[in-house]
């Protein structure tokens, strides 16, 4: 945590200072410049209205803080009034503004009222408070999870050492269990259209792949070939370490959810089950192989309705947004619903999860090694480049997106590596790197495949034949269409939970997880777009200058 303090006089000739020192203060927090640039330009514009209604003698008092990913400018003053700009009842009538200084005024109220969205005023007992969000880390949602498992962890230790059995079973039912049933209720209740219109409105964006071209077409054809490659990958370390022993850890599922016999499910059934009987039946039961085909279905036929497409796209389009907003909305409340499963599992639990904790942890990571030698190994392949140096020019791309845990938030700096350090013509990566960033991602795939397999392990459910060849198709194509919005994971594992019958519990330990692993995964994310660009750019005459190397 980072905090700065400083009094100012309600002088106009303090103005300069005041603004030096908060945009100072916010470069140190290491605030980007465009959200610095606009956090200085309201800071100005509120100081200057706080200054009017401030006390005789009394001072603003500017606070700059940035703690868990989020950094605020806070101004206090002791005032006889309100600060009226920018509130919502500010209506201001021009043809009062003609003069310069009220139309400045208005200026200033316009530009507080166009970012009322970061901007939050309070009036009490005779103190104006106004707060500015200067930025938000693209890591925030990490830190904030990792915080809420770290308390957890710490404060359910002390509690199951301090309070008696009784106690600590108590805090877990009627605390724990009660925010864990409401946070997974709203997941499964936004799950199935969330799958459904962000399929249909992904294919439904693709009307004719001609369109895309000879390159495009080898691009994506490249991130379904590295994709497959992913889940053999994933198979393969799971096996090699096998993580957890059956059965392991059903002490952990509540009487109401104890796993019955398992039906045997061929993978005949499972083809045939992928098309629905019922158009409707298919959201109800939260079938995702169905609510998938479903999704490719009504967004294939969407380009062939004629003069009726276009108003059809936007319908499913503007649905997809709202679930999405819906399914962020619900995320947002992860960190107290982590506090929740880890708080749970820490009150119940095994001290000899760790090991096993680890050792599914270790074998993500193995996974994660080999997808990085494949990738190099492609390198070498497909171009003839020395992998080495290849690894070398792209390793400042793998860092930043390793630090953001973001594909779409490193993808300028992801296009800038291709351009300046591999010499990709732009008219590639421009296309290759955001169509990367939604459907190539390979490590999503190996974390998903892996946890889920040994979730289902460690919770008693046998997986037959048909059930594996489900569980492929189904991660490779929620990796083709997951949502890009912030514990989209928790999300596709909370389907995958429920399509295979692995209790609910089984999704404390991969939010733990995931947690861990999330930076390992974006890096391997965009370490595969790239190469997929690289390859196919070396391979098709598409590079600024040669590259040798």
């Amino acid at each position: 945590m980072k905090e700065f303090t400083v009094r100012v006089s309600p002088e106009q000739g303090n103005l300069t200072n005041a603004i030096e020192f908060i945009e100072n203060r916010l470069t140190e927090c290491k605030t980007g410049v465009k959200d610095r640039s606009k956090a200085v330009l309201l800071a100005e514009e509120c100081l200057v209205e706080l200054f009017k209604v401030t006390k005789e003698n009394r001072p603003v008092i500017i606070r700059v803080k940035r703690f868990l990913g989020k950094t605020t400018i806070t101004f206090m003053s002791e005032s006889g009034n309100e600060v009226k700009a920018g509130t919502v009842n500010f209506n201001p009538d021009f043809d009062y503004y003609e003069s310069a200084p009220n139309a400045e005024a208005a200026i200033r109220n316009m530009i507080i009222n166009a970012n009322s969205d970061i901007i939050r005023q309070s009036y009490r007992n005779g103190t104006n408070k106004i707060v500015i969000t200067a930025g938000i880390s693209s890591q925030k949602n990490l830190i904030n999870v990792l915080f809420s498992m770290l308390l957890a962890v710490i404060l359910c230790s002390f509690m199951r050492i301090a309070l008696s059995g009784n106690i600590c079973n108590a805090i877990n039912e009627y605390v724990f269990m009660t925010i864990k049933t409401i946070f997974l209720n709203a997941l499964k209740a936004v799950i199935a259209p969330l799958i459904f219109f962000s399929i249909a409105a992904s294919v439904s964006s693709i009307t004719d792949l001609s369109e895309l071209g000879k390159i495009g077409v080898r691009v994506m054809g490249f991130y379904a070939m590295t994709t497959f490659v992913a889940t053999i990958v994933a198979f393969t370390a799971y096996n090699i370490i096998n993580p957890g022993t059956f059965n392991e850890l059903s002490y952990m599922i509540s009487v109401t959810q104890q796993v019955g016999e398992q039906e045997t499910v061929s993978i005949l059934d499972t083809i045939i089950g992928i098309v629905p009987d019922n158009f409707v039946g298919a959201f109800v039961d939260s079938a995702t192989l169905q609510l998938i085909f479903l999704g490719i279905l009504v967004g294939g036929v969407v380009p062939l309705m004629g003069e009726k497409t276009e108003k059809i796209t936007f319908f499913i389009s503007a649905a997809n947004d709202v679930f999405l907003r819906v399914a962020s909305t619900i995320t947002k409340c992860l960190p107290i619903a982590v506090f929740a499963f880890i708080g749970s599992m820490v009150m119940t639990m095994d001290f000899h999860l760790i090991k096993t904790l680890l050792s599914l942890f270790f074998c993500i990571l193995l996974g994660m090694i080999v997808m990085l030698v494949f990738y190099l190994t492609i390198v070498f392949i497909m171009t003839g480049s020395n992998p080495f140096d290849f690894f070398k020019n792209s390793v400042p791309a793998w860092l930043n997106a390793f630090a953001l845990s973001s594909s779409s938030a490193a993808m300028p700096f992801t296009m800038d590596t291709c351009d300046k350090k591999l010499n990709i013509s732009p008219k590639l990566y421009s296309f290759s790197i955001p169509l990367g960033a939604t459907i190539n991602m390979d490590g999503f795939v190996v974390v998903l495949t892996i946890s889920t397999l040994f979730l289902a392990k460690v919770f008693g459910v046998e997986l037959s034949g048909g059930e594996i060849v489900s569980l492929i198709v189904t991660i490779v194509l929620l990796s083709f269409g997951a949502p890009g919005i912030p514990g989209v994971s928790t999300i596709c594992m909370s389907v995958l939970l429920m399509q295979f019958h692995v209790p609910m519990e089984a999704l404390a330990i991969f939010i733990g997880i995931d947690a861990i692993t999330d930076p390992l995964n974006t890096a391997n994310n965009v370490f595969g777009d790239i190469v997929g660009t690289f390859c196919v750019g070396k391979r098709n005459g598409m590079m600024n200058n040669d590259y040798n190397r």
